[in-house]
């Protein structure tokens, strides 16, 4: 799964898999699974290909949330990508450092 997800799975898609709460947990205790963002890891290593860091900043935003505005345009090969992560979602997100949420309805 991880594999096809650009290195990158969600504490959800893992227990859906039949993992425990325990196993995820040991899993980022010992550097199996490294934190991106709250509930959403990348598997054995942080270094993503851009693909990875823009599914994990959507996994981030929730549900039915979906890569936006510059990186949605980077992503089609429309735009050059500024680094920044902009990610649509329905539910109120505070923006982070590394990743602007817009809210739309």
């Amino acid at each position: 799964m991880a594999w096809r997800h650009y290195g990158v799975v969600t504490r959800w898609q893992l227990l859906d898999l039949g993992l425990s709460e325990d196993a995820v947990d040991y899993r980022v205790a010992v550097g199996r699974l490294r934190v991106l963002h709250p509930g959403v890891y990348a598997v054995g290593h942080e270094r993503l290909a851009p693909e990875g860091r823009w599914l994990a900043a959507v996994y981030a935003g929730g549900p039915d949330a979906a890569l936006s505005h510059r990186s949605a345009a980077r992503l089609w090969n429309i735009l050059p990508w500024d680094g920044r992560i902009e990610v649509t979602t329905p539910l109120n997100r505070r923006t982070r450092d590394d990743i602007h949420f817009v809210r739309s309805l």
